[in-house]
C-alpha cells in the first residue's frame, strides 16, 4: 500500500509539472520526469524559473518596437537628408546672387562689400582678420599672422580688421599692427 500511495504522489508531482511547465513555455515531457524523481523539488525549482512563454512575447515586443523605430529613424533621416539639399541648394543659389562663396567658415559675419557685418558677434579681443580677394580669414592671433606676413600672404597692402576698428584698413595703416609685423 505504501508503494501505490508514494507511486501516486510521484505521478501527481510530475503531472503537476508538467502542466505548470508546458503553460511556461517548457517541456511536459522533460518536467514530468524531473517532477516524478525530484517530487516537491522538482516543482520548486520550476516555479522559480522563469517564464519562457513571457519572456518570449517580451522579447517579440522589443523586436517590433525596435523594427518600428529604426523605420521611423530611417524616414526621419530622410526628411532630414531632403531638408539639408534643398538649404544647401538654396545657400548656393544665394552665394551665386552675391558672389561670394558663403561655405567657407572663415566668410561668416561679413557683410555686403566686405565690411564687418554689424550684427555679428564680436570677434575676440586679439582676434585679427584678413581679406585675400573677397574671402575673410580669421580671428588669427598675432603669431599666426607673423607667419603669414613672413611667407608673404599677408603685406602691407593687405586689409585687417579687429574688433576694435571701424573698418577694413591696410596692414601699414594700422600702426600697431605694423610694428608687431616687422618686430
Amino acid at each position: 500500500m505504501g508503494l501505490m500511495f508514494n507511486l501516486v504522489i510521484m505521478v501527481a508531482f510530475g503531472a503537476a509539472c508538467a502542466g505548470i511547465a508546458h503553460s511556461r513555455g517548457r517541456s511536459a515531457v522533460g518536467w514530468f520526469f524531473i517532477g516524478v524523481l525530484a517530487g516537491c523539488i522538482g516543482l520548486i525549482i520550476l516555479l522559480v524559473l522563469p517564464n519562457v512563454k513571457l519572456e518570449q512575447e517580451r522579447h517579440d515586443q522589443l523586436r517590433r518596437e525596435n523594427r518600428r523605430l529604426r523605420e521611423r529613424m530611417r524616414k526621419e533621416r530622410q526628411v532630414s537628408d531632403q531638408r539639408h539639399a534643398a538649404v544647401e541648394h538654396r545657400l548656393g543659389v544665394h552665394d551665386e546672387a552675391i558672389g561670394i562663396d558663403t561655405s567657407r567658415a572663415e566668410q561668416q559675419h561679413l557683410a555686403p562689400g566686405g565690411a564687418p557685418d554689424p550684427d555679428a558677434p564680436p570677434a575676440p579681443p586679439t582676434g585679427w582678420y584678413y581679406l585675400e580677394g573677397q574671402e575673410r580669414y580669421g580671428p588669427l592671433d598675432l603669431v599666426k599672422l607673423k607667419e603669414l606676413w613672413t611667407g608673404g600672404r599677408v603685406g602691407p597692402e593687405t586689409l585687417v580688421w579687429a574688433k576694435h576698428m571701424k573698418d577694413w584698413l591696410p596692414v601699414a595703416e594700422v600702426p600697431e599692427l605694423h610694428r608687431a609685423l616687422h618686430g
